[in-house]
């Protein structure tokens, strides 16, 4: 057989092998090359040091033993990375089609005007490239047929000098600055490229993040803009970027923060300018200083055109100076009622949708919640392919909803033994969960009502500033089943809640953490999701 016939024949047998996700193998292996092979030796390429890594990492037994099982010799396995496969590899090079975008109404805010505010460049810079990079805008789907539309046809790819960024010494003081300026959650240490499940509905942005990730602010994917409903994994991409650029190359200064926090920042810079005449420049520098910038939910920044001015001047200063952007946002930059020249920027590089898990990623992201709560809890157990089936397809899209699901369930399975929860018990236990497949449509209002109803509380105390635990706890569980189950930000949550976003967030977090430890408050949660699903309010 030919090389070819070699290199699919190994793909098949590693298929075969238990544990391996099919779709995860084909999002690494379709970058890899098959060069040469021979008894006992197979030379294969990368398009980039990160797959090479990650293959070699993830795969390379595997491979190894594929090779052996059909050859019946043991072999030696080279990978090498191959800068001219990148050229190859620009994504969508054989598919080109333009699109334009409507233009959206400017929105109008009372925010306050951000105008005279001098720049103050970055103490750390990437490579200049070159200024137009290509702009490439993906629309995926369930299944693998993607529409790929790019301005030029012939995007231009760095040579291998110039594809890895030039990593800058800095100071002490630099360092911890950069440490204050990302996100303080410890829980985003854990949205990794590895925790990552690849599916079809978000295989290619994978495939774009990861490419990010190992060249920031040097491929044609600058900005990358990545959109996609509520629960779809677009903030793990993003705090996987951040993650791997920190571990990899820790002398970049890399911000990650969401749009509610930085127009939060904005107004606080606004109102402190009276006794401190500095405050615009130091958000200024808050940003300026970021070689890789990335900013969630950004279509939150309609109502704060202020925010977005000053970010849009920052991304037009320094996108041409190899610092990389990734947005993201809940709908595409031409659903963003926005200025025109802002939706082109961000269609200036690359975007990509994220699609609604399909069944068979939603048994990946099982089997790897699973998998962390059994080394966070030293509690080994295994759920029956019945009882998984039951939860892929009575849940929902929301990735958030599924977790939750799951985590009633282990909580059981630890209470009860593992051969106690038969798959009847989890459809009682989750009778109430699921409360959309009914179709059902919630709003923030409704779970107010039903909190009230459920706590015997007013709603001028749920909405109020009293922190008694006897109204502090039914408002913490509103907020947290808004979220779960409505379709909207924190700060549309806030809004309802007088409150600001991050004790929103906090909220959250608050009721999800104790749903890991809070039998109670389990009960109490499903409980509410019945009243909701029973009731009209």
């Amino acid at each position: 057989m030919d090389i070819q016939e070699v290199w699919d024949k190994l793909i098949s047998t590693i298929k075969s092998y238990p544990g391996v996700n099919p779709s995860q193998l084909d999002a690494f292996f379709s970058r890899i090359q098959i060069q040469a092979v021979s008894p006992g030796f197979i030379m294969l390429t990368s398009c980039t040091a990160f797959v090479k890594e990650w293959v070699e990492r993830h795969y390379m037994k595997d491979i190894q033993r594929a090779l052996e099982d059909i050859y019946h010799v043991e072999f030696f396995v080279q990978i090498e990375v191959d800068t001219t496969a990148e050229e190859a590899e620009g994504v969508g090079a054989n598919n080109t089609q333009q699109t334009t975008n409507p233009s959206p109404q400017q929105q109008v805010s009372n925010e306050p005007s951000l105008s005279g505010v001098s720049s103050q460049p970055s103490t750390q810079t990437l490579p200049s490239h070159q200024p137009s990079a290509p702009a490439t805008t993906i629309e995926s789907s369930s299944s693998l047929n993607s529409s790929v539309s790019i301005d030029n046809a012939s995007p231009s790819i760095d040579t291998p000098s110039s594809s890895v960024p030039q990593i800058l010494p800095v100071s002490p003081d630099q360092t911890n600055a950069n440490q204050r300026s990302s996100s303080s959650d410890p829980s985003t240490r854990l949205l990794t490229f590895d925790s990552f499940v690849i599916g079809d509905s978000n295989r290619l942005a994978y495939a774009m993040a990861t490419e990010v990730a190992e060249r920031p602010g040097t491929s044609n994917l600058n900005p990358l803009f990545i959109y996609g409903r509520s629960g779809v994994g677009k903030t793990h991409l993003m705090c996987a970027i951040k993650n791997y650029i920190d571990e990899q190359y820790p002398n970049l200064n890399v911000l990650y923060i969401d749009s509610n926090e930085l127009a939060e920042r904005y107004t606080e810079a606004a109102r402190e300018k009276s006794v401190d005449k500095s405050s615009f420049k130091n958000f200024d520098n808050f940003l300026e200083n970021a070689d890789v910038l990335l900013v969630d939910d950004i279509q939150n920044l309609q109502s704060s055109p202020g925010t977005l001015g000053i970010l849009f001047r920052i991304f037009n200063a320094n996108i041409n100076q190899g610092k990389q952007f990734v947005f993201s946002a809940d709908r595409a930059p031409k659903n963003i009622d926005l200025d025109e020249r802002y939706t082109s920027r961000f269609n200036s590089g690359a975007t990509i949708d994220i699609q609604p898990a399909d069944h068979e990623t939603k048994r990946g992201i099982i089997k790897n919640f699973v998998q962390q709560y059994q080394q966070d809890e030293d509690f080994n157990f295994e759920l029956s392919d019945e009882i998984l089936d039951y939860v892929v397809e009575h849940s929902g899209t929301n990735i958030r909803e599924l977790k939750s699901a799951i985590t009633n369930v282990m909580y059981a399975v630890k209470m009860k033994g593992e051969n106690s929860v038969t798959t009847q018990d989890v459809k009682d236990m989750l009778a109430n969960h699921f409360i959309n497949e009914t179709g059902t449509r919630f709003t923030i209002e409704t779970i107010q009502a039903a909190v009230e109803d459920f706590y015997k509380v007013s709603h001028a105390d749920l909405v109020s500033k009293s922190r008694s635990r006897s109204i502090a706890h039914p408002r913490h569980v509103a907020v947290y089943l808004a979220r779960e189950l409505v379709n909207t930000t924190y700060k549309d949550i806030g809004k309802a809640f007088n409150r600001d976003h991050s004790t929103i967030m906090h909220s959250f977090d608050l009721i999800e953490k104790g749903l890991n430890e809070d039998r109670n408050l389990r009960e109490e949660i499903e409980a509410i999701r019945g009243m909701l699903r029973s009731k009209e309010y």
